[in-house]
């Protein structure tokens, strides 16, 4: 049963797809074609090797990370400030266009190295807001600014791989929580 299909792209998000939900070792060229409702001949006038779908998910999807970018407001309460600046990293962690990739990272960073490279940059983006965030909240009056920093993006990226798993997270709870420490 072939199915037209529309080209690079749509063999790409199914490949996806299978490693975000199913697991890396899932990802053949056989279960991809037959996802695909396509011939594994068809499959390989796209892409000549899984190796070739990788490389091509991995530019893409750092590619829409990237477009993601977004601005922090370090005006008001210790809350508004840290809720404001979880807003973009939820949305970034839940959007349509990132979310399986992100998964595929979170999923493949102890076994795949370019997923290690990805999962450090965004774990150093995230914690180098952090820092400024905590900067701004305690205006440089607190020794423990990194410690605080680290704890809070460490909230951060676990809250979010939990949702990238579908777990139940109160991560507004959790954000309240931590500017009523910071607030002390």
């Amino acid at each position: 049963t072939n199915m037209k299909i529309e080209g690079k792209k749509e063999v790409r998000e199914m490949a996806l797809d299978i490693i975000a939900y199913e697991g890396i070792d899932k990802l053949t060229m056989s279960h991809l074609a037959e996802s695909l409702r396509i011939s594994k001949a068809t499959l390989y006038h796209y892409y000549k090797s899984k190796e070739e779908i990788l490389e091509d998910i991995y530019i893409s999807g750092h590619q829409a990370l990237m477009h993601k970018g977004f601005k922090l407001s370090l005006d008001g309460s210790s809350e508004k400030i840290l809720l404001s600046a979880t807003g973009p990293w939820l949305d970034l962690f839940t959007s349509e266009d990132t979310a399986a990739y992100l998964r595929m990272i979170f999923s493949l960073h102890l076994t795949d190295e370019r997923a290690a490279e990805e999962y450090r940059s965004l774990s150093l983006m995230l914690y180098s807001q952090a820092e400024v965030i905590i900067g701004a909240i305690t205006k440089g009056g607190l020794k423990e600014e990194k410690l605080y920093a680290s704890l809070f993006s460490s909230l951060l990226i676990t809250s979010l791989e939990r949702i990238l798993e579908e777990e139940a997270v109160d991560l507004e709870s959790d954000i309240r929580a931590f500017a009523s420490i910071l607030e002390k």
